[in-house]
């Protein structure tokens, strides 16, 4: 009788309609001793089936067509087919497949994807040696069936030339030889059927811890709080191993005690005596100080009596972990249980990667929290950072136009002073472009869009970039639609962009250089673009030029300084407004061309112009008349240089450098309007706002906020304070007489 060969080859049914998923399976399987035939689709395995038997069916379950529940019924309905072992693969988790319906067809068991190979090889390697033994049982049958067949011949033939005697003999013992096959043939069939169904325990146990080990992964890791969840993973633990009782302990912030975190199975009068444990102290603190597995069960009994963590338990097995991130010890976990058993390997396993889990989910919740808190930090400290950079800006904008005012006669030193207040106007533009990113990386920025020309847009963003413009002595061109079209965006934010094209195209163009700004509609979308005949980008700049803090060759000679903001700022309000924006150059000294593709609205009703309207008004307002004004400021150098400025206007200014003293100069001298400063000693500018707004006396003095915070929350707070207005320093004189004009004509 000739031996099999060591690996037989069998057919292996894949059903998939994504031929790269096939071909992924097969490799997985090329190694296997198994002939792969592959279906697209549930009617063409149908036929397959029809005419092949199969070891197995790897069938996915998302198929157009037919789906793979639908496919797996009807090959259960034919007799033939209803034994094949079924896999269902799916790239569902979990959550969202139907397991159920999968095992009421008789599936054994599911893959999810992305398939991990060493799972896939090991089950489908038992279900391929379990289809072997089967048809090697099959086989060892038939030829000793076919051997006992060719004996019984010989036998019956020798008993022809035999006597009776020998030919009963013989048949006695051919009875006895296939009493002894049959009896060998059946505890084969015992111990195939033994080994399927141990190998079928095992599958199925594994396949609980791994599911077990995934939902405790997910839920840490999705949860907001890894404490929280702690007591959760632990009554999962206990009942999927069978224990009774459960001890989370964490180190607490800043001491070097274990704090009782979690727990399960412990009587609540027993609580009290294990919240707390120093160093060393019991099982935990064991295990914490030497920072290792400790474990007694049946099987571990050298280690010897359990330390006096808690005897009131009465635990008779127990297994303590440390919570380890980066060598870092930050708690123990402990499962025990109060009858005696040996803890296997798997279940020591299984209680070692649920502890890293929490670990990880513990470190994951410490970062979180320290980078919210550097997060907080860093914006305090921005906006601290523009408050102390506004603040000694401030007088050097009042005396610079001071000094305008009063020497108006020297070219000179008009020119110099011209100088200085371009240099403090970009010194105000770096600090708002910071803290404006600062505010859209936090969400912090809320648009307020209305209907607005786009003509009106590109008109208040080439008046922002005039003086740069005529400075480098640039030719500026501008390009729009012959009919109006009307936008829905943020006027501010959106003449914010332009203007920080048109002025990032002066800034890297040679003196002299031409800028073209042009804007056509296509279809329900309008493309706005820049193009400059500057200094140009290379090829690997077109993307990162819009990256934060990233400027276009700051080390050569012509760099233009700036912090790398304005293009941030370009591509996120764009993006806020639904748009995008792009960057193209042919290279280096070949210049550059920016464009913004906006949508349109769909219907555009009547609107007026924005700018239009504010020109109207301002034309038709009252001429301001001097004033009796209140300058309530601690910094010496601003309150005298704006006190000046003030009085070069005509107005005629009291001065205050505390909070106090504001508000008994309000009323007593009643003013028309008070300038006060947020930061004051003793009663800070909203205190000063709210003591004035609760006398009587208070009500007609016209209340005016100076500050270094330009925060959209800073402006509202001082608005519900009781102030009319908020200026941010340092405030230009057009600023300030704008404000004064509109409050006092208003009044």
């Amino acid at each position: 009788m000739s031996s099999p060969p060591a690996l037989s080859r069998v057919d292996v049914l894949t059903v998939d309609d994504t031929p790269a998923n096939l071909r992924s399976l097969e490799v997985l399987m090329a190694d296997m001793g198994a002939n792969i035939v592959t279906a697209s689709s549930g009617d063409e395995a149908l036929r397959l089936l029809l005419d092949r038997d199969f070891a197995l069916i790897l069938l996915d379950v998302q198929m157009p067509g037919m789906d793979g529940y639908e496919t797996a019924s009807l090959i259960r309905m034919r007799e033939r087919t209803r034994h094949i072992p079924i896999i269902f693969i799916t790239a569902y988790n979990r959550s969202e497949v139907n397991v159920t319906r999968g095992y009421e067809l008789g599936a054994v068991d599911y893959l999810f994807k992305p398939i991990v190979p060493e799972i896939f090889r090991t089950k489908v390697t038992v279900f391929l040696d379990l289809h072997r033994k089967t048809e090697e049982v099959r086989r060892q049958a038939e030829l000793l069936r076919q051997a006992e067949s060719r004996e019984h011949e010989r036998k019956l033939t020798e008993a022809r030339a035999h006597y009776e005697r020998s030919l009963l003999e013989q048949e006695m013992e051919r009875e006895r030889k296939v009493s002894e096959a049959r009896e060998q043939r059946a505890q084969e069939l015992v111990r195939l059927v033994n080994e399927k169904e141990q190998a079928q325990a095992a599958l199925h146990e594994s396949n609980a811890r791994l599911r077990l080990l995934a939902d405790v992964a997910s839920r840490l890791l999705k949860g907001p709080d890894g404490r929280t969840l702690l007591n959760s993973v632990h009554h999962q633990i206990v009942e999927h191993l069978g224990l009774e009782v459960c001890l989370g302990y964490l180190f607490q912030e800043g001491h070097g005690a274990l704090q009782l975190a979690a727990h399960a199975g412990i009587p609540e009068g027993l609580r009290p005596q294990l919240e707390l444990l120093t160093s060393g102290q019991g099982v935990a603190g064991r295990v914490a100080t030497e920072n290792k597995r400790w474990v007694l069960d049946a099987g571990s009994a050298a280690n010897g009596p359990a330390p006096d963590a808690a005897p009131e338990l009465g635990l008779a097995a127990l297994a303590c972990y440390p919570l380890l991130s980066q060598g870092r010890v930050l708690g123990t976990l402990a499962f025990g249980t109060r009858t005696m058993r040996a803890f296997s390997a798997d279940e020591l396993s299984l209680m070692q990667g649920v502890c890293d889990q929490v670990a990880v989910a513990l470190e994951r919740e410490r970062l979180i929290g320290a980078l919210r808190e550097a997060d907080r930090r860093k914006d305090e400290f921005l906006a601290m950072l523009a408050h102390e950079l506004r603040n000694p800006l401030a007088p050097v904008r009042h005396a610079l136009e001071v000094f305008r005012m009063r020497m108006w006669q020297d070219d000179i030193i008009q020119r110099t002073i011209a100088s200085a207040d371009r240099q403090v106007a970009h010194m105000t533009r770096l600090v708002d472009d910071l803290l404006d990113v600062s505010r859209i990386t936090r969400g912090k920025v809320e648009l307020k869009p209305v209907l607005v020309a786009l003509s009106d847009v590109v008109e208040g963003a080439v008046q922002a970039c005039e003086p740069i413009v005529t400075q480098r002595r640039h030719e500026l061109s501008v390009s729009l639609p012959s009919e109006a079209v009307m936008l829905n965006v943020d006027p501010t934010r959106m003449t914010q962009v332009v203007a920080n094209l048109l002025h990032n195209a002066a800034k890297y163009t040679p003196s002299g250089g031409r800028i073209q700004l042009k804007a056509e509609r296509h279809g329900d979308e309008l493309a706005l673009s820049v193009r400059d005949n500057g200094i140009g980008l290379r090829p690997e700049m077109l993307h990162r030029v819009f990256d934060l803090f990233v400027q276009v060759d700051p080390g050569s000679d012509r760099a233009q300084g700036g912090l790398g903001l304005g293009l941030t700022l370009v591509r996120s309000l764009v993006e806020m407004h639904g748009g995008k924006v792009s960057a193209r150059s042919e290279g280096l000294s070949q210049g550059s061309e920016f464009t913004v593709r906006l949508p349109l609205p769909a219907e555009v009703p009547a609107a007026l112009s924005l700018p239009g309207m504010l020109k109207a008004a301002a034309t038709t307002a009252q001429k301001l008349q001097p004033l009796h004004i209140l300058l309530v400021e601690d910094n010496p150098d601003i309150r005298e240089t704006l006190k000046d400025l003030l009085e070069l206007h005509g107005h005629r200014v009291q001065e205050a450098s505390d909070g106090r003293s504001a508000v008994d100069l309000v009323l007593s001298q009643r003013p028309q309007v008070a300038l006060v400063d947020i930061g004051l000693p003793e009663l800070d500018g909203y205190k000063v706002a709210e003591l004035v707004r609760a006398s009587a006396g208070g009500s007609e003095t016209r209340l005016v906020a100076l500050t270094g915070y330009g925060h959209p929350e800073d402006r509202k707070r001082a608005l519900e304070a009781g102030f009319d207005a908020h200026l941010v320093k340092p405030v230009s004189s057009d600023d300030l007489s704008q404000v004064l004009k509109k409050l006092c004509t208003a009044a």
